[in-house]
């Protein structure tokens, strides 16, 4: 599964169209957010070693994608960054996971390297993916009002979901 879940990131990244060091830096968010997507389903568990190294290598990426002068903006993509984890962080408050945050941090910053409004179509299919599979779990029984979802694959599903749409 794990090599199935990888293969179809790759797959959204490389008909995204991007080159160079951003295309790099999606194709690490693809590589580790295929495993935690795997992970987060399984255990609700976003583990620190691979958000935080999601976040480093994606902003090390971008920023090699700066100094080669590739379309797109650094200091955005920091802000989204920063915008998105600080979001999440106050979700936390409100019960969702800290890993959750961890995690948008990597993902604003691939995404405002594009644009705010990608990453703003990222956080809508986001939601929009999983109040659809909420709904579907709960009109099935299968959950009930109180059971929790790990939010995390929805996050990277809308990320891959929201580049694949945007690509030029």
């Amino acid at each position: 599964m794990p090599e199935l879940a990888t293969a179809a990131a790759f797959a959204v990244v490389a008909a995204g169209g991007a080159v160079g060091w951003y295309a790099a830096a999606q194709y690490w968010i693809a590589f580790l957010g295929a495993g935690l997507l795997l992970i987060d389903s399984a255990v609700q568990r976003l583990p620190n070693v691979l958000t935080l190294t999601a976040a480093v290598g994606t902003l090390t990426l971008l920023t090699a994608a700066a100094v080669h002068h590739e379309a797109g903006s650094l200091l955005r993509a920091a802000a989204v960054a920063a915008a998105a984890g600080g979001l999440f962080t106050a979700f936390a408050l409100c019960g969702m996971g800290l890993g959750d945050a961890k995690l948008a941090i990597s993902l604003g910053a691939v995404l405002g390297w594009r644009s705010w409004q990608v990453a703003a179509l990222a956080l809508v299919l986001s939601y929009l993916l999983g109040a659809t599979v909420a709904v579907t779990l709960l009109l099935t029984r299968r959950h009930h009002r109180k059971s929790t979802l790990a939010f995390g694959p929805f996050l990277i599903v809308g990320t891959l979901g929201a580049v694949l749409m945007t690509s030029t």
